[in-house]
């Protein structure tokens, strides 16, 4: 089975190794063919752009959008529409529902005015609106919540560490077997 991953620096793996990504780490546990369309810094609009192939799509973005300031609105629109292209192409479409961001992020990190109390809030609002969709509109969804700790993250609290690449890795392997 081919799935295509399409996604921000989540996806792509930003901070890691190619081999240490999620997604190579999937393809080892799974044999299937996991595609990495990851690509930092990417919107959700930007997403939608992207060519679609393979049996599956897994989508995982939004944070970005959220990080500019965009209404929640925009990523759930531009989801849903990725979605059904998926869908109207004959293949699988999936959701994956982002950690948080860390508690622990430095706001001066981060490029430009960003109120992370704001972006937490926003979030927040984005996994529960974008869960209830995915459930409305019959699309397979990863919810990887749960699995937060602020372990898994780089210094940023952001992005994951080798260790939160295995352990969503892990969560998505488990979850392709319903692909």
């Amino acid at each position: 089975m081919t799935i295509l991953c399409i996604g921000d620096s989540l996806t792509y793996g930003y901070g890691v190794g190619r081999p240490q990504t999620w997604c190579s780490l999937v393809s080892t546990l799974t044999g299937h063919d996991i595609v990495n369309h990851g690509v930092n810094g990417a919107t959700t609009g930007e997403m939608l752009e992207q060519p679609l192939f393979g049996d599956a799509v897994f989508i995982m973005g939004g944070l970005n959008d959220l990080f500019m300031g965009m209404p929640v609105s925009t990523p759930l629109t531009m989801i849903r529409q990725i979605c059904e292209n998926a869908r109207k192409a004959g293949i699988r479409p999936a959701v994956g529902i982002p950690m948080p961001v860390s508690t622990d992020i430095d706001e001066a990190w981060c490029d430009g005015p960003v109120d992370m109390d704001i972006v937490r809030t926003s979030y927040e609002e984005f996994a529960e609106k974008l869960l209830f969709q995915c459930r409305e509109d019959g699309i397979e969804t990863l919810d990887l919540r749960p699995l937060y700790s602020p372990s898994l993250f780089l210094f940023d609290g952001i992005h994951l560490n080798r260790a939160g690449h295995q352990c969503v890795a892990e969560a998505m392997a488990a979850f392709c077997q319903h692909l």
